[in-house]
């Protein structure tokens, strides 16, 4: 199983045919999953030529097998749902979090022609990222006088906070309490998001992807810091990692990929992070075995 990020499409678009010679290797040999991330971003484009153009290159990896994967928020909600049903017997994987009616959307393509939301969805998305910027640097100042107060440096290294973020009251479980809470009916305890994060692989993923983002805006050493530097929606991918076998980026500085890369190591993930050139170069060469054999 395949995922593209939206930074895929756009470099299909700047590359042209070769990118069908891809889109051809990839339909042959891969169940591809398109997600309702991604779609926002397509969406969101402003110039109604670029956006029908990219949009196209959606469809044409959705020609063969595949699906489409709900918002992060609806999956969490599923998810979350299922497990407070029976918490025990609990099993993500039999979860569906795909939607037909959405893939059918994608294959008449009817909404990428309106250009009017296509600013609302632009809009949209500009506002959350500000108000998610805003928030870790509003806090990166309390946390300085935390720090300074007790007479430490800030850390340069994601590896240096983990132990402490990952003990008892620690603030990873401070994050999956937030976001179990969200959607939950019942209980948000530290136990219970404990136990839910055990069973539940793409929330661990989405919960380190804060822990990332709370190291690298608000509490490392802004000059020497190791960075992660992904945007919002480039971090929120996370939560679809579990659904893949692959996830693939093209993203111009590559710190989607570090950060995902990142995210799935701590979180024990079996995903496999990869650049796009990385999986353009496999996969011509695994065609051109096939076609000598």
């Amino acid at each position: 199983m395949l995922i593209f990020d939206t930074s895929v499409y756009n470099r299909m678009l700047q590359d042209g045919v070769p990118s069908d010679d891809i889109l051809a290797a990839v339909r042959a040999g891969y169940f591809m999953r398109t997600t309702d991330l991604s779609i926002g971003e397509v969406c969101a484009t402003q110039d109604s030529t670029k956006r029908k153009t990219i949009f196209e290159w959606v469809r044409k990896s959705q020609a063969g097998p595949g699906d489409y994967l709900l918002p992060q928020n609806e999956i969490l909600r599923l998810l979350i749902a299922a497990y407070e049903r029976d918490p025990t017997r609990f099993d993500w994987r039999a979860v569906n979090v795909s939607s037909v009616s959405c893939a059918q959307e994608i294959a008449r393509g009817n909404f990428i022609n309106d250009d009017a939301l296509a600013e609302e969805q632009f809009q949209s998305l500009k506002r959350a990222k500000e108000e998610f910027e805003g928030v870790w640097s509003h806090l990166r100042p309390k946390l300085r006088e935390v720090v300074q107060r007790h007479g430490k440096t800030a850390p340069i290294r994601f590896q240096e906070v983990l132990p402490m973020v990952e003990s008892e009251g620690g603030l990873l479980w401070s994050f999956g309490q937030g976001l179990y809470s969200r959607a939950a009916l019942g209980d948000a305890s530290e136990s219970t998001v404990r136990d839910f994060m055990t069973k539940c692989p793409l929330f661990r993923a989405i919960a380190y992807a804060y822990l990332l983002v709370w190291f690298d805006r608000s509490l490392a050493d802004r000059h020497k810091r190791e960075r992660y530097g992904a945007g919002r929606i480039d971090l929120f991918m996370s939560i679809y990692l579990p659904y893949c076998d692959a996830f693939i980026s093209a993203e111009g500085h590559r710190m989607q990929e570090k950060c995902l890369r990142e995210i799935a190591r701590v979180a024990r993930l079996a995903t496999e992070v990869r650049s796009y050139d990385d999986f353009c170069h496999s996969t011509v060469l695994a065609a051109s075995r096939h076609r000598g054999a």
